[in-house]
């Protein structure tokens, strides 16, 4: 389980930005946050993904250089802009998949949901926040989300928020039905 960081604080504007107005100043700003917009007000958060978890997204996107999808022109991408509609906010998913589809249409700078995202636990995640981001990502179109827990060598493979499948060892996590030829053992994910 993610831990409570009550040290690392949400910090979020106080005046109204317009989302179009976000996605031009905040989508391609280098600095340690990565910020999501929520209705009108822009949240800075820590960057989840570091040094440390660079290994899984190698690894990752080792496998996925193999699948259909990425030879019709996906992408397996770091902290994609997601824009929820049935929420009024953006999320930045650790990692997440764009269709070749999705990459075409995304050239006008227009965020989009995707439907096969990561989030990889650190120190710095609290439960209740996880917890909002997966009821978000069901409510807005994801349709297989992997929960990566490195402390525990853990991946959590959620298809809604009623189905998970727990996976350890050299039990298989799946992305289908998104990425059918995407899948991997856990132990092969942290070699």
């Amino acid at each position: 389980m993610p831990t409570q960081a009550a040290s690392i604080p949400i910090i979020a504007t106080t005046d109204f930005v317009s989302l179009e107005d976000f996605l031009s100043h905040y989508s391609n700003v280098e600095a340690p946050f990565k910020y999501e917009w929520n209705g009108g007000i822009v949240e800075q958060r820590p960057r989840t993904m570091n040094r440390e978890q660079f290994f899984i997204f190698q690894n990752l996107l080792d496998l996925f250089l193999k699948t259909t999808s990425y030879s019709n022109k996906g992408m397996l991408m770091c902290e994609v802009d997601m824009f929820l509609p049935f929420s009024n906010r953006t999320r930045r998913p650790d990692i997440a998949y764009l269709s070749g589809e999705q990459m075409k249409a995304s050239r006008d700078g227009r965020p989009t949901v995707c439907q096969f995202v990561i989030e990889i636990i650190s120190q710095n995640d609290q439960v209740s926040n996880l917890e909002d981001k997966k009821a978000e990502y069901f409510s807005n179109g994801v349709q297989v989300l992997w929960v990566i827990y490195p402390n525990h060598q853990k991946v959590e493979v959620y298809r809604s928020l009623k189905e998970v499948h727990i996976c350890l060892n050299d039990d298989i996590c799946s992305a289908e039905p998104v990425l059918p030829d995407f899948a991997i053992s856990v132990s092969d994910l942290f070699a």
